[in-house]
């Protein structure tokens, strides 16, 4: 009773994930060798959570002692500005053939002892461009005088994109100019409220022509947390940046 025997391990190439890189307007494949390392036959079969995008052929098949298959895994195209891409994955579930068994797949072997290998599918968003903010107000932050006291202004910055971002901001008078939060992270859709502060100045005695914040903004790594890292900034990602003017009324 070759179903009362666990199934032995199998050997795969690459060993834990399969990665796509962009741009995803033509079709991928990824090749997969899988090696039946255990002493009884197999039947093996495999599963997607996303059957529209992903393909693999074969998806099933039998494997004796030490015989390997090259499996295909394609990715179909698709906008991966406006989808989700952070939980796609295959799994390949194998268990014993029944003693006797001719060397034909049959789905109804998945009924005994199964074992299973997933496979976490990386689509790099670090090559895909960031999709667009919003920000309220649209294009300038201004302050009024009089400058004898500190100013605060609010900014709702909202990711109209469809992937989770970090953010941060920078600007041309950190003396003056002040921001709360300075940096974070957004999911497709989320929004935040930035406080940018401007401290009491003297504005006949200093130049206040080219003053303004910068948001600059990154895909975050596939299956990073959502815990802002200054790094997303530093790598072969696209950044994208916002220029919001400060102006000053006298």
């Amino acid at each position: 009773m070759a179903q009362s025997i666990p199934p032995g391990d199998i050997h795969t190439q690459p060993g834990s994930k399969i990665v796509f890189n962009a741009p995803y307007d033509d079709k991928h494949t990824y090749h997969i060798k899988i090696t039946n390392a255990g002493g009884r036959r197999i039947g093996w079969a495999i599963k997607t959570t996303n059957m529209r995008r992903l393909g693999v052929d074969p998806p099933c098949g039998v494997l004796d002692p030490k015989e390997n298959v090259l499996m295909a895994v394609s990715c179909d195209t698709f906008d991966a500005s406006k989808e989700d891409i952070n939980n796609d994955r295959i799994t390949i579930e194998w268990t014993n053939t029944p003693d006797g068994a001719a060397k034909q797949f049959r789905r109804e072997w998945f009924q005994g002892d199964v074992k299973r290998q997933r496979y976490w599918i990386f689509l790099m968003a670090q090559s895909v461009p960031p999709g667009d903010i919003h920000t309220q107000p649209g294009s300038k932050i201004v302050f009024n005088a009089p400058y004898d006291d500190k100013h605060t202004y609010h900014i709702k910055i909202t990711n109209a994109g469809g992937r989770r971002i970090g953010w941060a901001i920078k600007t041309t008078n950190m003396r003056r100019l002040g921001v709360d939060p300075p940096c974070g992270v957004l999911d497709p859709k989320e929004n935040v409220l930035m406080a940018v502060s401007c401290d009491t100045f003297d504005a006949s005695k200093e130049d206040i022509n080219n003053d303004r914040i910068t948001i600059e903004w990154t895909n975050t790594p596939d299956g990073a947390a959502k815990q802002f890292r200054r790094e997303w900034f530093q790598g072969d990602g696209m950044v994208r940046r916002k220029n919001l003017p400060i102006e000053y009324n006298l």
